[in-house]
């Protein structure tokens, strides 16, 4: 793997001496640096740390009309000895080009990725928790960035990633409902894609299953309603007789 030149400037002051690291809500606090890489001319131009901030867009940003948005949510961990540690971090680096190449967005060099996500760590270590259930969740965002409203494939796109100290997504177990009318994605879809609109389109059928007490809804197949296919934060696995059972992966479903 090449090495990228990554620009880094510093936040003059940390956030982390006023919050700390404890009881901070799921994905709601952020650590004081982020990077953005840009594409634009047909290839990477640039790979920046900045303090994290808030971005300027253009109302007419193509993500915002078509859906050309992507990500991932991965985790860096602390062992006994203070060290960090990433999580698969190739997988979810992998996971995201491949759901790049499904939404016709230019793939992301390995190095500004792996390189990028090494340095933001590097800088703001200390936001890694110690304790156990906690980690530091890293959410890598891919967006197209050109100002136009016409229906075309987008020429320029901004990859930021972000991290985040959190506690465990989930504080008790879940009553889930088995979905059979609506419909999270179909064969030839982008349901196998970590995008945006596959999040957006599940939000009513859940907003409705929590009106009726449930904490989550699990998804079935969109041609019979028969067969589980996988929850809404997460995969689905089973033990029959002593043996983990799981889905087979297919375009219908995110692979985990």
């Amino acid at each position: 793997m090449e090495t990228t030149t990554i620009k880094v400037e510093k936040a003059t002051k940390s956030k982390l001496t006023e919050l700390g690291t404890a009881d901070l809500p799921f994905g709601k606090v952020f650590t004081d640096h982020m990077l953005i890489a840009e594409y634009e001319d047909g290839q990477w131009k640039s790979a920046n740390i900045l303090p994290f901030g808030n971005l300027s867009i253009s109302p007419a940003l193509a993500s915002l009309h078509y859906g050309q948005a992507i990500f991932e949510g991965m985790k860096a961990y602390k062992n006994d000895a203070g060290e960090v540690f990433l999580f698969r971090s190739l997988r979810h680096y992998k996971r995201l080009n491949l759901s790049a190449q499904r939404m016709a967005m230019p793939e992301i060099p390995e190095n500004i990725f792996m390189d990028g996500i090494k340095e933001l760590l590097k800088l703001d270590a200390a936001w890694v928790p110690a304790s156990e259930g906690a980690a530091l969740y890293i959410r890598p965002l891919y967006i197209s960035t050109e100002s136009s409203v016409g229906v075309k494939i987008s020429e320029s796109y901004k990859l930021i990633i972000m991290m985040s100290p959190v506690g465990q997504y989930y504080s008790k177990p879940l009553k889930v409902l088995v979905e059979t009318e609506y419909t999270r994605a179909v064969d030839g879809g982008i349901g196998f894609v970590k995008a945006a609109g596959n999040y957006g389109r599940s939000m009513y059928p859940t907003k409705m299953a929590k009106e009726k007490g449930y904490d989550q809804l699990i998804w079935t197949d969109f041609a019979s309603h028969k067969y589980v296919e996988e929850s809404g934060t997460m995969n689905l696995m089973f033990v029959i007789n002593n043996k983990i059972v799981t889905p087979n992966i297919g375009d219908t479903i995110l692979s985990g």
